[in-house]
């Protein structure tokens, strides 16, 4: 992977801070405005991106959606590598679809705001110039920006697009989520970590930190911030393509080797031989977007559910090796449940006395699957049967699981493999 090209990128930072002249239920945000000036102030920073100036727009008390979508529109045309487009404000829920509408000064109604599907038409792959563009957005149910597909009408017309190389929509609060906004604090929960992030890298991170290693940092850092702000929501990671892959900053904090050559445009160094360097992280980032995979539980700290204490237990975790999350397939009144846990080396799994286990170094000899049968049941119809299987350099077959989801298990599997393939992690 590779830091944009700063001079063939762009970015575009909406912020409306002084909430809603003519709606006086909606506050004023004051921490909105720093938002945006402390993102172009480390967007710009020779240590992060080294944007130039001139290529990241500032709109500040926006005072007309047009006006907003003009911007958008004349970046996505400048923007021969990466677009980046950035608001923070109100987000309402309005009109007979439940749209998202980002809030403008002037507007008397929900639905005289700026409707996010109405700017996402402005970052289409027949409308933008580059191959990629990443999407901020700080608001209340800014989830709901998913609706409008991140650049096409679905999946498929995304994979049809050949010259697409990735889109990402990174959303402070689910669909039915509000943000948060510490009282007297400078910038807003969900952007204060993010800015900590870009600034001060992580050091579970790569050398050059993507989408998905900043949703992970975020993450966590936000998940700490729970504890004590407990109003804090879950952010939110939706991708299309190779969206997660897109480089947003230097990190700052990389404790692996240097990267050979330019660090402006040099490829992203595998971690040292026998690390595994952020890939909890990466993990936990992987299992927390949808679709859910039933009875999959994401560890987030040690308050964890009696159910997953139970299930940690059937499995003896090495000096050092973190607990990532568990799927628990059948749950006894007593002893240890038959589960499958995926840990900060591997993938391990207890299964009525039988153990094993699958560093990630050896993911790529793997195959993840599911198989399903119908067979006739004794009250009359066919009832479906599921099965995960594992093959290839290590052999496993569940039992049948029914509803818990091995189809989407397998998914996930798939995906993580492939997030081990990137990182590139060498055994000792």
């Amino acid at each position: 992977m590779t830091l944009p090209d700063p001079a063939r990128s762009r970015a575009v930072l909406i912020g409306n801070a002084s909430g809603v002249k003519h709606m006086p239920d909606l506050a004023d945000i004051p921490a909105a405005r720093a938002n945006v000036l402390d993102l172009q102030q480390i967007l710009t920073d020779g240590s992060v991106w080294s944007l130039p100036p001139e290529n990241c727009v500032t709109l500040l008390q926006p005072q007309s959606g047009e006006v907003v979508k003009r911007a958008v529109k004349e970046a996505a045309l400048s923007a021969a590598d990466t677009l980046l487009v950035y608001y923070v404000g109100h987000g309402l829920r309005a009109g007979s679809d439940d749209s998202l509408y980002l809030s403008l000064p002037e507007m008397e109604d929900a639905d005289e705001g700026l409707r996010y599907n109405d700017l996402s038409l402005r970052l289409l792959p027949g409308t933008r110039k580059g191959p990629r563009t990443v999407v901020i957005l700080d608001c209340c149910y800014a989830d709901l920006a998913d609706n409008g597909q991140m650049g096409g009408d679905s999946d498929t017309e995304f994979a049809r697009q050949t010259e697409i190389q990735g889109a990402g929509l990174f959303t402070a609060a689910a669909k039915t989520r509000k943000a948060f906004a510490p009282e007297g604090e400078r910038n807003t929960a969900f952007t204060g970590e993010l800015l900590a992030v870009l600034r001060e890298g992580d050091p579970l991170g790569p050398a050059f930190l993507d989408l998905d290693s900043v949703f992970s940092a975020v993450s966590r850092r936000l998940d700490e911030r729970r504890r004590r702000q407990p109003r804090v929501p879950e952010p939110q990671l939706r991708t299309r393509h190779l969206g997660a892959r897109i480089v947003l900053a230097r990190n700052a904090s990389y404790q692996g080797e240097p990267p050979p050559g330019d660090s402006t445009s040099a490829d992203r160094p595998p971690p040292r031989p026998g690390k595994t360097t952020g890939i909890a992280g990466l993990v936990r980032a992987c299992l927390r977007r949808q679709p859910e995979v039933p009875d999959l539980y994401v560890v987030q700290d040690a308050s964890w559910k009696r159910k997953v204490q139970r299930a940690a237990g059937a499995h003896r975790l090495e000096e050092g090796e973190e607990l990532v999350a568990v799927w628990v397939w059948s749950s006894w009144p007593f002893g240890p449940a038959d589960n499958l846990a995926l840990t900060s080396t591997g993938l391990r799994i207890s299964d009525n006395g039988t153990d094993l286990y699958i560093p990630y170094t050896d993911f790529e000899g793997c195959t993840f699957d599911s198989d399903d049968k119908w067979d006739s049941s004794a009250f009359g119809h066919d009832d479906p049967r599921w099965w995960l299987m594992i093959r290839g350099a290590y052999s496993w077959t569940s039992k049948p699981l029914g509803n818990s989801g091995p189809e989407k298990m397998a998914e996930r599997l798939r995906n993580i493999q492939s997030i081990v393939a990137d990182e590139q992690i060498k055994g000792p």
